[in-house]
């Protein structure tokens, strides 16, 4: 007695050509698709950049109006230990 096993059915024809075409068609669909993902990808970069420019920009505003204080705070206490120490050693 020989068993007989059934032979699966393929999802797609036997033949080269029709496989090829199947194929083809596979790799129209995947060039779409990253063409869709690298436009999304540049439109996002350049979100990214555009947020990270303008943090950079009020970063150095900040700083700008920061260093305007300090600088002369700085100078005034400089010129204050000046005074003291001129002012206790003269006597």
């Amino acid at each position: 007695m020989s068993e007989h096993h059934p032979i699966p059915e393929r999802p797609y024809p036997l033949d080269h050509e029709g496989r090829i075409a199947r194929l083809e068609g596979i790799v129209e669909q995947i060039d779409v698709r990253l063409s869709r993902m690298e436009i999304k990808i540049d439109a996002t970069r350049e979100a990214l950049d555009g947020k990270i420019d303008a943090t950079r920009e009020a970063l150095e505003t900040k700083i700008d109006r920061l260093y305007r204080w300090v600088v002369p705070l700085q100078i005034t206490t400089i010129l204050a230990i000046v005074g003291l120490a001129f002012k206790a050693f003269s006597n």
